[in-house]
């Protein structure tokens, strides 16, 4: 669904797609995510992913019983 939608229109951004997320969307916070150590945010996009996947498999479970 996500290819269908156009999702591919978003790669010309590339890592931008990453730092406005961590920001919410709010691009006065954007240096304040550049200049944050690297350990952080890799900890806070594997929480993401973490939640993402909890979320996604919760759904599924939700919907078979």
């Amino acid at each position: 669904m996500e290819k269908r939608a156009g999702i591919q229109s978003f790669e010309k951004f590339k890592y931008i797609n990453t730092i406005n997320a961590l920001a919410d969307g709010d691009i006065t916070k954007w240096d304040t995510i550049l200049n944050m150590p690297y350990e952080r945010v890799l900890t806070k996009l594997l929480l993401n992913k973490t939640e993402a996947e909890y979320q996604k498999r919760y759904g599924e479970i939700s919907r078979e019983s």
